[in-house]
């Protein structure tokens, strides 16, 4: 039970940074999906909808940037966090992701995406199947291989570093 109280409190406890970086990506991946659902309406035929676009992007991006600018805020107050307490948090991607942060910057985060997308296109899926199967194995695949790679593979190979770095300064 201890684990599933501290799963609990990790979701309760949510920092206020994160749910501030969670607000303004909801609002431009928002505009992203504004501008795909008109572009197709107006490739379909339904130019009129131009005014309606305009103005959910419009009211999107104000709101992303507010949003933006509340995340910078937070930020600039809560300052830079210690590496010493990386350890302390209680959820384990969260920690995960600050030491693979920490040790080699963001470009994990890129290149994980990457190899997510290029492994199961290249490896895993056969593009024999039918196009239903390959949507699913897309969908299980991406996922699966993105988390494999980012949180244990760069985590394997971030912690060692920031181990010897903690040590040192203790």
């Amino acid at each position: 039970m201890k684990k599933l109280e501290q799963l609990k409190e990790a979701i309760a406890n949510t920092p206020p940074d994160r749910l501030a970086k969670i607000e303004y990506q909801s609002h431009f991946m928002q505009m992203l999906g504004i501008s795909v659902v008109c572009i197709m309406l107006v490739v379909k035929g339904l130019w009129y909808i131009i005014f309606a676009f305009i103005f959910g992007i419009s009211i999107s991006y104000t709101q992303g940037i507010t949003a933006y600018k509340k995340y910078q805020n937070i930020k600039a107050m809560l300052g830079e966090e210690d590496p010493l307490g990386f350890e302390t948090d209680i959820s384990p991607t969260r920690r995960r992701s600050k030491i693979i942060t920490h040790v080699f910057g963001t470009n994990p985060t890129w290149q994980s995406s990457l190899l997510a997308v290029a492994i199961p296109s290249l490896i895993l899926v056969p593009l024999d199947i039918s196009r239903w199967l390959m949507v699913l194995a897309y969908l299980i695949a991406i996922p699966t291989t993105y988390v494999l790679i980012y949180f244990f593979l760069f985590y394997w190979v971030a912690y060692p570093t920031y181990k010897k770095e903690v040590l040192m300064k203790k």
